[in-house]
């Protein structure tokens, strides 16, 4: 995969407010990584810089998703997106596939090295914006950057170690692993600032934590609405692109996201299998660890009417995808969705399609899911609560089907736009290096 198409900038002209400043963004991803926390911190380095502030953004080297070819580059890496924009890779180790010790030293090494290299070279600025793998790094940005007196925000995208102990199963390793809530508190204690992703979250940082409610703002991932609007590409365009004849005159669902060991997909195909709708269809779309597995099995449940597809990492290219959709899955595992929403529900909820999700009731996915009106939510995580719901969507007229895919795009408009929380992000910052 080429890095070139990822550095282009936003259209909106140039306004300077007289308060510029000069930002450091750690990011643990930036393009042409997929991932929607590499377009967010893009998204964010990228208004700054458009509002007149000097940015760098410091990144690993581009290795997700796992198989993805890169350009190999060498050392530390800098390109020059503009006159006041830097992005940065740092030559630090990477880990794509799921390997728990792996994972936990790519965190560490890219803590040390991106830390290490605003020391360095970056003496001059004003506030430093982190948005990185938990616990390891955020530690080190925490312990190693030298002047502490410049203001630090640091971004939690979702809760950790809670959200770690829900994928481990030996009571022995969760023992082991307790004193990473004090690691995680630590970590907000000596920042100036934390945001996170949910209300719910931040009652965790509150209440647990007893972080002070004056140190823990709210803002919302979002995600750029205009891509999912005004689409060119007709519907029988799109499935011919991705070899998807097949599914004229059939109901579609879709998933549409990572596959990798927890993504749930199993849990589809086994529903899908004994749906028994023959004027149904499935596309399991993306990439990740688990697809072969996932094709594998679909041959062993002799699922006939499935397809599995690639898509391109734009965004353009995934609401273009998803348009082809009647309903849209979210399978999600018990305890795994409390805290925060999934940037899939987001990109779901644009692409103004009903969604299909088993995340907790008390979630934040299933409360976005609820109070949107825009879908259903199984009461299990299991494959006949699944199929009762597949056979339930199926029986749905297509105005209401509509209704609520609008209902669910109105809903993220309000929440999850991009313009809204981009503003957000620079207001706080502003008060943060002003206080």
């Amino acid at each position: 995969m080429s890095l070139s198409g990822y550095w282009i900038l936003y259209p909106p002209e140039m306004t300077y407010s007289g308060d510029e400043m000069r930002i450091v963004i750690l990011s643990g991803t930036a393009p042409p990584e997929p991932l929607a926390a590499s377009r967010i911190n893009w998204d964010l380095a990228n208004y700054l810089a458009l509002e007149g502030h000097t940015v760098w953004l410091i990144s690993p080297k581009p290795s997700r998703p796992l198989g993805t070819k890169y350009p190999e580059l060498k050392g530390i890496h800098i390109r020059r997106i503009s006159d006041n924009f830097s992005h940065v890779y740092v030559n630090s180790f990477t880990c794509p596939g799921y390997n728990l010790f792996l994972r936990s030293y790519e965190s560490l090494d890219f803590g040390i090295k991106s830390i290490s290299y605003v020391n360095r070279k970056i003496r001059n600025y004003d506030l430093i914006y982190s948005s990185t793998w938990p616990f390891l790094c955020q530690l080190m940005t925490v312990i190693l950057r030298k002047n502490k007196k410049i203001p630090l925000i640091m971004n939690i995208q979702d809760l950790y170690p809670e959200s770690f102990f829900t994928k481990i199963k030996s009571k022995v390793l969760c023992s082991l692993f307790r004193p990473l809530y004090s690691i995680d508190k630590l970590v907000a204690q000596r920042s100036t600032h934390v945001t996170v992703v949910s209300e719910s979250l931040r009652q965790v940082y509150l209440t647990r934590r007893k972080i002070s409610d004056t140190k823990v703002s709210v803002i919302h991932n979002w995600q750029d609405s205009d891509e999912f609007v005004n689409l060119s590409a007709s519907a029988e365009e799109i499935a011919d692109r991705y070899g998807l004849n097949s599914i004229r005159g059939k109901f579609v669902f879709m998933y549409l996201g990572n596959l990798g060991p927890v993504a749930g997909v199993e849990t589809l195909l086994h529903s899908f299998s004994v749906l028994d709708e023959p004027c149904s269809y499935l596309i399991i779309a993306g990439a990740g660890s688990a697809k072969e597995k996932c094709r594998l099995l679909a041959r062993k449940l002799n699922i006939t009417n499935v397809s599995f597809v690639e898509v391109p990492p734009d965004l353009r290219s995934v609401a273009e995808l998803q348009s082809i959709a009647d309903v849209l899955l979210l399978p999600i595992n018990p305890g795994a969705s409390n805290s925060s929403i999934p940037s899939k529900l987001i990109a779901y909820m644009f692409s103004k399609k009903p969604v299909i999700t088993s995340a907790d009731k008390d979630s934040e996915t299933a409360r976005a899911v609820s109070e949107s009106g825009c879908g259903w939510i199984t009461a299990t995580n299991d494959s006949p609560e699944w199929k009762n719901v597949m056979k339930l969507t199926m029986n749905q007229s297509n105005s209401t089907l509509r209704r609520m895919g609008h209902a669910g795009f109105n809903y993220a408009i309000r929440q999850y736009s991009r313009s809204e929380g981009l503003k957000k992000v620079e207001s706080l910052i502003l008060r943060i290096t002003k206080n």
